[in-house]
């Protein structure tokens, strides 16, 4: 049994080490525009507005094509146009519900100023941050619970991804209880469109959509 299970983890770590090795090539492609987004320097911020540009428009040129050049991690399949609009629609709920909660226990948004963190956390920070979280980890997820013959594959793997997509935001300053709660539970939220969808655009379009929301609430003095 002992030997059953090791050969199973020890063919998952294989399947995944090639796998992701190829796909970062691809994904690399955004750490420039990250960097020069997140830059004091007004020179430097529009060029990160460049390169962002020209990564979107790689990233959507590229959706169900990924897969076809041995890409196939990140699940970035593409969407029917209706299906896009449903994840939107539910990112920005999602968001309206959390800035209610901000607003009954009298929390701040955590929204950062500046017209280029704006672009960083609506455009880049969900398309990053899903790839690697309802992408990566949660295709080794699926993948590890499968093989384990988990009752529960799905269910965990949304949990178990929710669960470091939090605590990866713990080192943002100031964080409080409740709004790690709010992270954990869009997590699950992403989660659960990225399985039911079958893609990480579903993911990332509430993600973004989510995150705008908040701004949208904060730019209209509705929250702080």
């Amino acid at each position: 049994m002992h030997s059953s299970f090791r050969s199973r983890l020890s063919g998952l770590f294989r399947e995944l080490v090639v796998g992701y090795s190829r796909e970062l090539l691809f994904w690399i492609m955004l750490l420039p525009a990250l960097s020069a987004l997140g830059s004091i320097s007004p020179r430097r911020q529009i060029v990160g507005v460049v390169e962002t540009m020209a990564f979107l428009f790689v990233a959507i040129s590229s959706r169900g094509k990924l897969k076809n050049l041995g890409l196939q991690f990140a699940h970035w399949n593409p969407l029917a146009p209706h299906t896009a609009a449903v994840c939107v629609v539910v990112g920005a709920v999602t968001g309206g519900a959390v800035v209610v909660v901000a607003q009954l226990s009298r929390q701040s948004l955590g929204v950062e100023v500046g017209w280029n963190r704006a672009l960083l956390v609506i455009v880049l920070g969900p398309v990053v941050e899903e790839v690697i979280f309802r992408g990566y980890l949660m295709t080794a997820a699926l993948l590890l619970t499968r093989r384990l013959s988990s009752p529960n594959a799905a269910a965990c793997s949304v949990v178990g991804v929710a669960v470091p997509f939090s605590i990866a935001h713990l080192t943002t300053a100031g964080i409080t209880f409740i709004q790690f709660c709010c992270i954990a539970a869009t997590g699950c939220v992403y989660g659960l469109l990225r399985l039911r969808h079958r893609s990480t655009i579903a993911s990332t379009l509430a993600h973004a959509a989510y995150n705008l929301a908040l701004y949208a609430c904060y730019w209209c003095g509705w929250a702080s």
